[in-house]
Formats: structure tokens, sequence, C-alpha cells
């Protein structure tokens, strides 16, 4: 993949249909290799494991400490035609989508792959061949394929005088389209938003068109509308599905003839306005149903983009996640297992709940390391497996916190310190995340306190 100030183009992966690119890439999103890529075009297989060990080279060499040298395998199956994982004897185990890897696995689209404290993300997408993507920008970010493709439509359609019908989900960021969409097309107006779910079916004509003083009962002075208050600019009806259908037509008039009648007036007011609407919902089966206008679908739909749900962009969770966590006073930084939930998440309701989530979640951390547990508990059920009981556990009572054990406020005695690597079994990476240090200066502690960490992995 190369990629250039305007835009990047994809040219790895094998075509798979005629005018079309299958691309299939593994990329590190968490760790210390994060950012790394391959593209894999071919039948491997590809190695994973520790940078500098000797046994794997290029970008899936991780310097990741807690990676074995040779820690997991891709692999071309050829009677399924897609790509396997497998564990390649490594001390601590790979795991697909929070579950341990045994034997040689199938690795779906969208799938989670967890090496040491490194994540790594398989995407395995269908794409126009050679299709311009449009990186990321202040107004609509997140590194992924999808958003990539979406910015390169408003790219194109922006400067259009065109309608354009923006689909997704709730929460998926379908004002941020609409926004970069004005930003992109030149008009010098405003912006006006309108959530059509949130207007009264009796005042919507009025908060659209406008009405003249003494146009109905409470009109004491007369309003132009927001239809005139876009003009030049760009007027976005988000949820538009919920416009009262009585309503729809005099939209469709003043979409096709540049022009409203406010509320007790005789005369048409013109108005250059540039209309972006927005649903949730199943358009075309309302009109099925009568309960929104063909004619009308017809016409807003000039140009429509469909913004994928979070969890079809899985390279955005992370990407956005951080730039959430950065608003916080004591900004944390995100551990391997918490990360790895986010991921493993299946986010109904899009990048409002991650937002949410993680603003609660900053909280929870007081500005240290963000863990697990500062999650939802729905979040990290995925990662139940991965809890291995310690002796008091197996004996039926409940360990004591560690930081009840442990201060975490100074270096660590050596009791102090076996005690921490006894319990997370020689994780460095969580062993760092418990004193909020970096892994090298957990490292210099053992090495002062005459403490090796190996002792203590688990086999």
């Amino acid at each position: 993949m190369s990629s250039g100030s305007d835009q990047r183009t994809l040219t790895g992966g094998a075509e798979d249909v005629a005018g079309t690119m299958r691309v299939r890439r593994l990329l590190v999103v968490h760790g210390e290799g994060r950012g790394a890529l391959q593209v894999l075009d071919g039948e491997g297989p590809y190695l994973v494991g520790r940078a500098g060990g000797g046994a794997v080279e290029g970008p899936l060499a991780l310097p990741d400490g807690e990676v074995s040298r040779a820690h997991a395998r891709v692999v071309w199956d050829a009677d399924t035609r897609s790509y396997a994982l497998e564990d390649a004897g490594s001390r601590n185990g790979t795991f697909l989508d929070g579950r341990r890897v045994q034997g040689r696995q199938p690795l779906p689209p969208g799938a989670v792959v967890r090496v040491g404290a490194s994540l790594l993300l398989y995407e395995d997408v269908l794409l126009p061949a050679y299709a311009p993507l449009e990186p990321e920008s202040q107004g609509l970010p997140g590194p992924s394929l999808g958003l990539g493709r979406v910015r390169a439509e408003l790219a194109l359609v922006a400067p259009q005088p065109m309608p354009v019908l923006v689909l997704g989900e709730t929460g998926v960021g379908k004002e941020l389209v609409a926004e970069e969409l004005h930003r992109r097309s030149g008009r010098t107006g405003s912006f006006v938003p309108l959530n059509c779910a949130a207007i009264s079916p009796q005042l919507a004509e009025s908060e659209l068109f406008g009405h003249t003083a003494g146009a109905f009962t409470g009109a004491q002075r007369r309003s132009d509308g927001l239809f005139v208050a876009a003009d030049g600019g760009t007027l976005f009806l988000d949820e538009v599905g919920e416009l009262p259908l009585e309503l729809q037509p005099k939209l469709l008039r003043a979409l096709s003839r540049g022009e409203v009648r406010p509320v007790g007036a005789t005369a048409p007011v013109h108005a250059d306005v540039r209309v972006v609407a927005a649903t949730h919902r199943d358009l075309a089966r309302m009109v099925a149903e009568g309960r929104f206008r063909d004619d009308l679908l017809a016409r807003l739909s000039g140009w429509m983009v469909r913004i994928p749900a979070l969890r079809e962009r899985k390279e955005d969770v992370l990407a956005l996640g951080r730039r959430f966590l950065a608003r916080a006073p004591q900004p944390p930084t995100l551990s391997a297992d918490a990360a790895e939930a986010l991921l493993l998440h299946d986010w109904p309701h899009n990048v409002r709940e991650l937002e949410q989530v993680l603003t609660a979640a900053a909280v929870r951390a007081g500005g240290g390391p963000l863990r697990r547990e500062h999650l939802p508990p729905s979040l990290v059920e995925r990662l139940r497996d991965r809890t291995f009981p310690t002796p008091a556990a197996a004996a039926g009572t409940t360990p004591m916190p560690l930081e009840v054990l442990v201060p975490r406020d100074r270096p660590p005695s050596r009791d102090e310190l076996h005690t921490v690597l006894t319990r997370l079994e020689g994780n460095m990476a969580q062993v760092a995340d418990f004193f909020g240090k970096d892994r090298r200066q957990v490292y210099r502690w053992a090495e002062r306190l005459g403490i090796d960490p190996d002792t203590y992995r688990k086999s």
C-alpha cells in the first residue's frame, strides 16, 4: 500500500472478482509494534514472533518482550481457500477472539489475535480495484479502510449540488459525515442541523419553512425557518424517516424548486439549500408500508453514503478510543487486556457507546493504566477464560486484591515484587500496568532485587 498527502491506493492483495480487489492483511493495533502491517497475498506461512529473536523478520517481528521468538503462524488452507492461525509453540499461548488457539483454527474477517501484549487485527475486505482511500481528517477520524472509502466518496460528491442520503446505525457518526460534506462543499452559508425525531409534528412545517406573524396561535412575530437559515449552505435532516407524512410533499417541492412557502404566506421564498438527510431506518420498507413517499426518497437519494457500523471497522475502535481517553484530565494508557476487550465487543450503539464507556473508564482508572476491571462486566465477558485460578481461589476462597497487598505509589520491595509476579504469573505487561510503569522499569527493579521474571511465567 502506498500513501500520499491526498489519498491512498490499494495495490496489495489478490483480485477476487472483476473490477474488485480482495485485501487480506494483518495489522498490529496495540503494542509497541503498533502500525505494522502485513499484506497476505500468498500461501505463507507468515510467522509472528519477537523482533531480534532471529526467527522472524519483517512487519510481524514485534518488539514485545512477552512474545516468543516464534509465536504464531498464519497459513493458507487450500480446502477452504482462506487463512488459518496456529500457535508455534509459544510460552504463553496465542489467542483468537479471546480464546486460546488449539491446533489450527480458521481466521474469520475481523478476527482479533493476541500474542504476548500485542494485538493484531485480521482484515479480509473486498474493495474496488485501485480504489482511492482518503486519509483521516479532523472532522471524520478513523484509519479503517471502511472510513477511508467513505471519505473518498465525500470528496467526490461534496462539490456537487445534489442531495445526499447518509445511511447508518444509531451512533455511527452520521452528523459528522454531514458536517464533513458541508466543509468540503465550498458552500459559504451555514450548516443547519434538524433532528426530525425531536420536533413536534404540529410545528414541523413552521420549523422548516418559517411562518408569518399571526399565522397561528402563538406566532407573534415572523420566522424565516431553517430552510431559509441554510440559504447558501447545508440543511441536515437527521432521522428523516421520522418526518411527518403530511409534510413530505412540501419538502419535495422545496427540493425540486428551491423555494419554500412560510406558513401563512401567499408568496414563496427562494432558498439555495443543499440538503443532506440521514436515517437508521429502512426507507424502502417504509415506502412499501405507505409511511414514506417514494418520490421524496428518490429525490433525497441523489447520492447514498453508507457508514459502516463500528463492529465492521474494528481498526477504528482503539484509534477512536485513544482520542476519547486523551480528553480526560489525566489521560490513562490502555492495557492489553482492556484493549482486547474493546476490540471484541460488538458495540451495538457504535461510536457513541465507545465514547461513553471510555469516559467512565477513565474516571475509574484515576490517571493510572486503564485495565479491564475498569470496563463494564459485559465487555470483559469474552476474556473470562484468560483468568487462571490462584491457589487461594482453587481452595474456594477469594484472593486478596493486589492493590491491598502491594502499594503502587513507590518502588516495591523484593517480597512485594515477588507477590505481584506470582499473582500475574510473570506477565510483565500486566505487572507494568499494575505499577503504572514502563516494562523496562519493572525489569530494572527485578534485576536490582535479584529476581528472574522468567521463572514466574506459566508453562
